[in-house]
């Protein structure tokens, strides 16, 4: 039987032209404990390629970064956060809202599949470790499903 520990965010290729990088919120234990769920997304391929769970802090960036050691990207699309800034490469950095586009639909899609992920819920995970199987069993899902192009 496959278990939540099972699942894994794998890259498909070893390179991409263009990964954009993007954060939501949801919550975990009440209202008043958000954790920031950080992201890279492909829009060519239309894959989620890894996954970072926590505040919304640079040290998040820097596990995101770390987690895609192994994959050669030629562009970095970021929204203005500092801290995308200080852990991305300058030199293929670019930085609006006009390049993070297919992220923020991809954000809209994630909250419609998870309903911890929606901003005014009453359906949030007690725990940590909860939470973040469930966001991660979702991304996996949605990488798996077939495209109807």
């Amino acid at each position: 039987m496959l278990s939540y520990a099972d699942v894994e965010l794998k890259a498909r290729h070893s390179s991409y032209h263009q990964v954009q990088v993007d954060e939501l919120y949801s919550f975990v234990g009440s209202k008043k404990k958000k954790v920031w769920i950080l992201y890279a997304y492909c829009g060519q391929t239309k894959e989620i390629l890894a996954l970072a769970m926590e505040k919304r802090i640079k040290k998040i960036v820097k596990d995101l970064f770390e987690r895609l050691k192994g994959i050669q990207v030629n562009f970095w699309f970021t929204d203005a956060w500092k801290a995308f800034k200080e852990v991305f490469p300058v030199e293929n950095h670019l930085i609006g809202k006009r390049f993070t586009k297919a992220i923020e639909g991809v954000n809209t899609s994630l909250r419609n599949a998870c309903k911890r992920l929606i901003r005014r819920t009453t359906a949030f995970s007690k725990k940590m470790t909860i939470h973040w199987c469930a966001v991660k069993s979702v991304m996996v899902s949605r990488n798996l499903k077939a495209s109807y192009i």
